[in-house]
């Protein structure tokens, strides 16, 4: 096993991960709320002792927060709020990454110049360009 191997395995795992959230996240805004509602009929479960469990309201409250009601996100589900927050994170970085992975790749097919250049070297290639 190489020291590669689970940096790659965890980027991996990230990046199915990241899409999958991004779907959810993008979900609202795509379908509508009888749609999502029905949907999630699937992943509801009774409770034995009638206690709500952490994700209970957790898809009304999204689709709150997708109207931009927070308040009533919060009264849906309390964590709801800082757990859209962590994947609004989440998907910004994941969004960065893969913009960075496009330019890599773009910079060795396609020829355009690596932002790993100093600023010298990019001042250069501008000076030789010109």
């Amino acid at each position: 096993m190489t020291g590669q191997e689970p940096k790659v395995a965890f980027v991996s795992a990230w990046l199915i991960v990241s899409s999958i959230a991004l779907l959810i996240m993008l979900s609202p805004y795509v379908l509508s709320d009888g749609a999502l509602l029905s949907a999630s009929r699937a992943f509801q479960f009774q409770h034995r002792d009638q206690k709500q469990c952490a994700l209970c309201g957790m898809t009304r409250a999204f689709i709150a927060i997708s109207r931009g009601d927070l308040d009533e996100a919060f009264v849906l589900n309390r964590s709801s709020v800082a757990l859209h927050r962590i994947l609004l994170t989440n998907e910004l970085l994941f969004t960065i990454f893969l913009v960075g992975r496009i330019k890599k790749l773009c910079s060795r097919t396609v020829g355009w110049p690596s932002s790993n250049l100093t600023r010298q070297q990019k001042r250069r290639q501008r000076h030789a360009i010109a």
